[in-house]
């Protein structure tokens, strides 16, 4: 006799997105997982209850009309391909995967069982409303409200909802500056000088180095981390580092850095020794340049069992050993505590961009800003510079005012 075929769903898991999942039978005969919400949580349990007692009422099928994706459905399909689309030259997912994901969490968790066609303006006043109560800027809500729109776009291209539900979200303003109840967020700052200045001292070598790179050149920090003496031309007065990959290479657009005499001074250290094909600056190198330091200004002897002692120690205590190059997060770190034993304000490496494009355009004028900084707009470089308007504007009045 053939076993009873089991007409409840089971609560389960989807291990990807640690959403709560339950497969249902359709009239047709096909089955459905319908993701509930996050796993183990009340709200997905209680969705849980609502899809069996519907089963149980409908003999075991669940019933379904066209257009039924529900918004966790839609997420899951969505994230498959941002996953595969927002990759870098390594295949691996850029920051705008882990920004639309951040974004579009609100939505899971606040409209994660509702169907996709019934989503409109309300609902959208609504995540806004709870981002407003979290006390996020103005421009941060604004920018996640339209991340969640691409996510309708997408929809949308892929016909999961029809076009006139992107059009009612679109109707729906963005929140101006006074109205609308959210923060406004403090404008980035250049650097203060003095502050720059007793920091660095305070810094690791390697960060230092980096330090003064980032003043002298207003690259950003990513692309003097990135550096590999292969991508530098050193045969000419001036150097000129050529990115490979950098923030604007999915629009095909290239990005050179150039070092004068100063940067040279810097960075000249550093290349010798440092293999064509490896990055500068090398947290595993400058760690073994720390630890070679230490050994040379030793005092007492070094017996055997001193060093059997040493390797145990570093073989034990040491977790994670030292990556092959730095990351945004290890300088700015680094930085922060340099200014905290200077007793100074705390300046993140990327305000050296905003500090050196207040600096060019005082002495330049503002194509020369575009044209240090890599900017195809001359808009993004007057916002980076905008602080020296002022000064500018005083200079202009000694003169002829």
């Amino acid at each position: 006799m053939p076993r009873q075929r089991n007409v409840v769903p089971t609560y389960g898991r989807h291990i990807a997105t640690q959403q709560a999942t339950c497969t249902v039978r359709l009239p047709n005969g096909q089955r459905k997982v319908l993701y509930l919400g996050r796993y183990n949580s009340a709200a997905s349990k209680a969705e849980y209850s609502r899809i069996v007692s519907i089963v149980a009422t409908n003999g075991g099928v669940y019933p379904t009309k066209e257009n039924n994706l529900t918004v966790n459905e839609g997420l899951v399909l969505f994230g498959q391909f941002i996953d595969g689309y927002y990759v870098d030259a390594n295949g691996k997912p850029t920051r705008t995967v882990e920004n639309l994901k951040l974004a579009l969490g609100y939505l899971r968790r606040l409209f994660g069982p509702s169907l996709l066609i019934e989503f409109g303006p309300p609902q959208i006043k609504t995540i806004r409303s709870v981002l407003i109560n979290e006390r996020r800027v103005r421009t941060q809500i604004n920018k996640f409200i339209g991340q969640i729109r691409q996510f309708f776009r997408w929809c949308v291209e892929e016909e999961h909802i029809p076009p006139s539900i992107l059009e009612a979200l679109r109707a729906v303003r963005p929140l101006m500056p006074g109205r609308g109840g959210a923060k406004e967020g403090t404008p980035r700052q250049p650097a203060d000088p003095a502050a720059v200045d007793r920091a660095i001292p305070l810094m690791p070598p390697a960060v230092r180095a980096i330090v003064q790179l980032l003043r002298l050149t207003g690259a950003r920090p990513s692309e003097i981390l990135c550096m590999r003496p292969c991508d530098l031309d050193r045969s000419k007065e001036v150097w000129i580092f050529s990115l490979a990959h950098h923030k604007g290479s999915w629009q095909l657009k290239t990005r050179t850095i150039h070092f004068g005499p100063d940067a040279q001074a810097v960075l000249s250290p550093w290349l010798l020794g440092t293999p064509a094909d490896q990055y500068v600056f090398s947290p595993k190198r400058s760690e073994e340049i720390r630890s070679r330091e230490r050994s040379d200004a030793r005092v007492t002897p070094l017996w055997p069992s001193h060093s059997a002692r040493n390797d145990r120690k570093r073989r034990s205590t040491r977790r994670r050993p030292p990556s092959d190059r730095y990351t945004a997060a290890n300088l700015a770190t680094a930085v922060r505590r340099a200014c905290r034993r200077a007793d100074v304000e705390v300046f993140t490496p990327y305000q050296l961009r905003y500090l050196r494009a207040v600096e060019l355009r005082e002495r330049y004028g503002l194509e020369v800003v575009r044209a240090v900084l890599g900017h195809c707009a001359a808009s993004m470089s007057d916002h980076y510079s905008k602080a020296a308007d002022g000064i500018l504007a005083s200079r202009a009045a000694s003169e002829v005012g």
